[in-house]
């Protein structure tokens, strides 16, 4: 089946899958970064010399200020009671508000640079920068910068590389195995070593004490304290102890150092953490992270005349201080106007001005220079736009009143203030922040000002993708003269060549990147191909649909639109998955089963796997269900070695034993892991050499062995591939994935003998059974991943499982161990559908290849569906189950081909089919 067709759907859906997986983060999360833009200095009186940013990597705000239980001690205690004393007393605090994604990249951009990173940068890896992006580091005299070589490289860029010196611990020191505390004493050391040097070199001496430095410490242990052992844990809690009582010997160094009071301090995190150590969606733990500010230029507590808090602050029994919530970004303004430099210009953030101690007037100013910053963004923007469209429509919320006007306005009462009339300072305020608010909002006006013209483009593809894969289907399996070549027209070539100018053009013309073209070709050739083969189209629905009434059409087309637009709305409410499990429980009895056997095992199969999409994506490690888990596989495995023992040799019976055994074995190695990571005692060194050895042994040299001697019985295929995985699965296991694992297969393998029965039951044909088989086999698509539980959002993934294999921070071949686990099970059903192929005696790939043509019905429903406004975690939903509707396209095209290979030359022995297939 590998002709021309064939290879040209399986090349251009790859092509097309990866290219069009991008195109929510090109359409609906661009960055807003212009460059050319006129900086604007935030004030002529900065009130401090100096600025200290030191930030709690992971740290959440109600660990800072609540009181708590230590799990070990017992004792009930504020953890940071130093930082505490600073709200109480000396300092201005709150909440700082984090946007989505809450990663360490992003989290950090927006507190230094002022905007918030596109969603897609968090893919592009901490230390490339997809961007090029100006940073409060940038505007210092000079920046120290200690902490994790994850994110300070980040800001050591081109530009800031004369002004920024930078001290990193190596990857090695990121261990989620030892104590986290190290990470950060590294960062006080060498900043006490930095001050020890001063004393004894002029030249450094004279550096630092220069007015408007900076230092920087970036503290990562409470982050991987938190991913380690939780957030609630005697690890975390002891970092955030040990950080509190670093920060007040430093305040005390830096005030003798320096022999003044002009240093300013912020205290703040990147993100928070959710109960389980994650972090990366919108939930609230994630969002929610301390800002403490204190030192010259700062404000004092104000005290409230009635206590306020809420649900969530009220153990802080901090209701009597005032509270300043702010947004991330606005600390970089913060940081500016403190030391009086410049605004960087990428930076969206709004001066807090609640937060500033001084004279009215100069605050004013400072907010002022700050909207005034803002507004060069979106004046350059415009300015692009407008150079770029055939008819530009202004924003709307310039047009009464553009922004010229605002500018008259507000220095006209600056001019008053200043003169002695305060009253107007309210007045000025809020008349400068609506400017903010109009230019921001003009900002993201102008970023999606092309939004339709594109849109309708990626739509047109991916209707042109479900109908050219449809078409290619009915050519290649449904049809008899399926090689039959059609001619492509004239016509054809004229109008869709000069479509394709016109459009390239319009693209061209508004300064596209070249992702757009890209979008735009897929589009050109797939309708292109439609017409042209359109006869097809026609005559192979009419082929596929014969010997059926228009009634039953109609009913098949209501079922089937049906039942996907459940699964996409499985997507948000996984109870439905589960609703479809218990209805297809039924599904042998409907189709005229009747052997009792067959009917209750697949009823009580369908019921368990319908538990495993209710369980919390987030999941607790637990050894007892991986301990049942591998006891379900010993069982059916050896049950599978006794059914097929007499049509096999010794020399495959013991290849099969001895892959039990590394089933067995893997346990063995995790457990010892397991108890050894619980106990804080880190990782012990066989277990690491021996979880890996048994991978590889595994994955690969038990499959070379059996190709040596091969068996091409179906069901021993089905079985050596089932305990291929096995070990794998094992080990990355945190508690049920292996059950899933289990009862997954047990599904598909009873599956693919029910529909043999029921394919023995007809005494005619038709492709009503092909439908139902695809259909069923797209639904079990769907669950192949979700079944696992892991997905709340993309960045929900536990790291538990991974520590066993890697204890140091690589997140690339840790997110690539993921990907494997979450792989396995696509692989298993690709196989599954490959059998049924040759059960069901029908051409190879028919069954894949109709999935193939309907899947991207789902990544079109989530292209509309995606939320780029409201709370962050709906946005990190939408964006998540986009992405998931694209790969299961691309891994039902990449694992159809391994399925090939992992069927090569199977046989199926069955009478009743009275044929012998093979692939």
């Amino acid at each position: 089946m590998w002709n021309r067709h064939r290879l040209a759907l399986i090349f251009v859906g790859v092509l097309f899958h990866l290219f069009y997986l991008w195109s929510i983060f090109d359409i609906y999360f661009v960055s807003p970064l212009v460059h050319g833009m006129q900086q604007y200095r935030s004030t002529e009186s900065p009130p401090a010399k100096r600025l200290f940013l030191i930030v709690g990597d992971g740290l959440r705000a109600d660990t800072t200020f609540d009181k708590v239980t230590h799990p070990e001690t017992g004792e009930t205690d504020f953890l940071a009671p130093y930082i505490r004393s600073l709200v109480l007393n000396n300092a201005t605090y709150g909440v700082s508000h984090t946007r989505m994604p809450t990663e360490s990249r992003p989290g950090h951009i927006a507190m230094i640079a002022g905007f918030y990173e596109d969603v897609s940068a968090v893919t592009k890896g901490w230390q490339e920068n997809p961007v090029d992006f100006d940073s409060f580091f940038n505007q210092s005299t000079h920046t120290y910068a200690m902490g994790s070589p994850d994110i300070l490289p980040m800001f050591k860029t081109r530009d800031s590389s004369d002004k920024m010196d930078t001290w990193m611990y190596g990857h090695e020191y990121e261990d989620f195995t030892q104590s986290s505390i190290e990470l950060d004493a590294f960062v006080f050391r060498h900043f006490d070593q930095l001050l020890k040097n001063a004393t004894h070199d002029p030249d450094l001496n004279e550096e630092i004490r220069q007015e408007g430095n900076v230092f920087f410490l970036h503290l990562l242990g409470c982050d991987t304290a938190g991913h380690s052992y939780r957030p609630y844990s005697a690890e975390y809690y002891d970092n955030v102890k040990y950080i509190d009582d670093q920060v007040s010997t430093l305040v005390y160094k830096v005030n003798n150092f320096f022999n003044d009071q002009d240093s300013a301090f912020i205290f703040t995190a990147d993100h928070g953490m959710s109960a389980f150590g994650s972090h990366g969606d919108g939930h609230p733990n994630n969002t929610r992270t301390p800002l403490v500010a204190w030192g010259a230029g700062l404000n004092k507590p104000v005290q409230n005349k009635v206590p306020i808090f809420d649900n969530y602050t009220e153990t802080w029994e901090l209701g009597d201080i005032k509270r300043n919530d702010i947004n991330q970004a606005d600390l970089t303004s913060l940081m500016s106007y403190l030391i009086g430099v410049n605004y960087p210009v990428n930076s969206v953030g709004e001066l807090p001005l609640n937060y500033v101690d001084g004279e009215e007037s100069q605050k004013l100013h400072g907010l002022y220079n700050n909207a005034k910053s803002v507004l060069e963004q979106y004046l350059v923007k415009e300015k692009e736009v407008i150079n770029s469209q055939f008819v530009y429509k202004e924003y709307g919320g310039f047009v009464e009143k553009n922004h010229s006007q605002y500018l008259i306005e507000i220095e006209k009462l600056l001019s008053r203030i200043a003169m002695g009339e305060t009253a107007l300072e309210p007045k000025a305020i809020l008349l400068t922040e609506e400017l903010m608010k109009n230019t921001l909002d003009g900002l993201h006006y102008l970023t999606t000002y092309n939004w339709r013209f594109i849109r309708t483009i990626v739509t047109l593809g991916f209707i042109g993708w479900i109908t050219y894969a449809f078409t290619i289907f009915l050519r290649l399996f449904i049809l008899n003269k399926a090689n039959e070549f059609t001619g492509t027209s004239l016509l054809n070539y004229v109008t869709f060549g000069a479509l394709g100018i016109i459009l390239n053009w319009v693209l061209y013309y508004q300064k596209s990147p070249f992702n757009f073209y890209m979008y735009l070709q897929f589009p050109l050739y797939l309708w292109s191909r439609i017409f042209s083969n359109h006869k097809i189209l026609s005559a192979g629905f009419r082929e596929f649909f014969k010997g059926i009434s228009l009634i039953q059409k109609v009913l098949v087309a209501i079922l089937i639109v049906g039942v996907y637009e459940s699964i996409v709305y499985g997507f948000f409410h996984r109870w439905i998955f589960a609703v479809i499990f218990n209805l297809l429980a039924f599904y042998p009895l409907y189709c005229g089963i009747k052997s009792l056997k067959s009917n209750l095992g697949w009823i009580l199969t369908s019921a368990f796997m319908s538990t495993f999409t209710l369980y919390d994506a987030v999941k607790i490690e637990s050894l007892n269900q991986i301990s049942l888990a591998v006891l379900l596989m010993l069982i059916t495995s050896l049950y599978g070695v006794v059914k097929i023992n007499k049509t096999i040799s010794n020399y495959t019976l013991s290849i099969l034993l001895t892959q039990i055994a590394l089933v067995l074995g893997m346990l063995l190695v995790t457990q010892k892991s397991v108890i050894s990571l619980q106990n804080r005692q880190g990782l012990p060194r066989d277990c690491q050499v021996g979880a890996w050895a048994i991978m590889g042994i595994s994955l690969f040299i038990m499959p070379m062995l059996h190709y040596l001697k091969p068996n091409n019985d179906y069901k021993l295929r089905l079985l050596v591939i089932y305990l291929t995985f096995a070990p794998t699965f094992v080990i990355l296991t945190i508690s049920f994935e292996s059950l899933f694992y289990v009862s997954f297969t047990s599904y598909i393998v009873q599956w693919i003998e029910i529909e043999s029965e029921i394919k023995q039951t007809k005494t005619h044909e038709n492709w009503l059974q092909l439908l139902r088989v695809s259909v069923i086999g797209f639904f079990l698509l769907q669950v192949a991943f979700f079944g696992t539980g892991n997905v709340a959002s993309i960045s929900s993934f536990s790291l538990d499982s991974v520590y066993r294999l890697l204890p140091i921070f690589d997140p690339f071949p840790m997110g690539a161990l993921l990907m494997l686990k979450l792989i396995i099970p696509y692989i298993l059903l690709s196989t599954g559908l490959g059998i049924l192929n040759l059960k069901l005696n029908i051409k190879d790939y028919t069954i894949s290849s109709l999935i193939i043509s309907t899947n991207d019905i789902l990544s079109l429903n989530f292209f509309f569906l995606l939320k780029t406004e409201g709370s962050w975690l709906d946005i990190g939903i939408t964006i998540s189950n986009y992405c998931l509707a694209i790969l299961s396209s691309l891994f039902i095209l990449i694992l159809e081909v391994l399925s090939h290979l992992l069927l090569r030359n199977v046989t199926i022995n069955d009478p009743v089919l009275r044929a012998k297939k093979h692939v």
